[in-house]
């Protein structure tokens, strides 16, 4: 592909509005880059183009990463249990789990309830003792929708000794032209 295809970019705007018109999302924002270049950006219904938006996934590889670095400076062992990092994260069974098991979604927790207090440290340190598992760590892969990617943001916080959001813009998201 060497250029944007008109037709298909003006489908995508015509089904994010589609959206909002019908109801089922309050507003969007819309940015399509091409060729080191923002060729097509537009916020619609309730956003606007100052709002900031949770990134949910997209973040997740950047919080992986960042572990991954740690683990190859040797601030951070994938083998390692993830207790012997956050030690309130070993209560109720899950003592064994590693921090690599974390990683690939095979640590057994994919439905540990975490809600308004994530955005709190201490508030994740408690809920996570709290947490049972739902089948055996390391026996079976089963998407974790953010659990996972807290406790690796805690093990950061730890391995780093500063917050984990700050760890992550310094190592990537700074070098990569995209400051907070």
């Amino acid at each position: 592909m060497t250029s944007i295809v008109q037709s298909r970019l003006d489908a995508l705007v015509a089904r994010c509005r589609r959206e909002v018109d019908e109801g089922r999302l309050p507003g969007y924002q819309l940015a399509v880059g091409f060729d080191n270049e923002i060729v097509y950006a537009e916020a619609y219904g309730d956003a606007a183009d100052h709002n900031r938006f949770h990134t949910y996934s997209a973040v997740k590889p950047t919080v992986s990463l960042t572990v991954l670095e740690l683990a190859a400076e040797g601030l951070l062992d994938v083998d390692a249990t993830v207790a012997s990092v956050l030690p309130s994260f070993g209560e109720n069974g899950k003592d064994t789990i590693t921090l690599s098991q974390v990683l690939l979604h095979a640590g057994g927790f994919p439905t540990a309830p975490i809600g308004a207090e994530a955005t709190d440290r201490q508030q994740r340190l408690d809920r996570y003792a709290s947490w049972h598992t739902t089948w055996e760590p390391g026996t079976r892969f089963e998407y974790h929708p953010s659990q996972a990617h807290w406790v690796l943001a805690d093990m950061i916080e730890e391995a780093a000794g500063r917050p984990y959001a700050d760890v992550i813009t310094e190592r990537l998201m700074t070098p990569a032209g995209q400051p907070r």
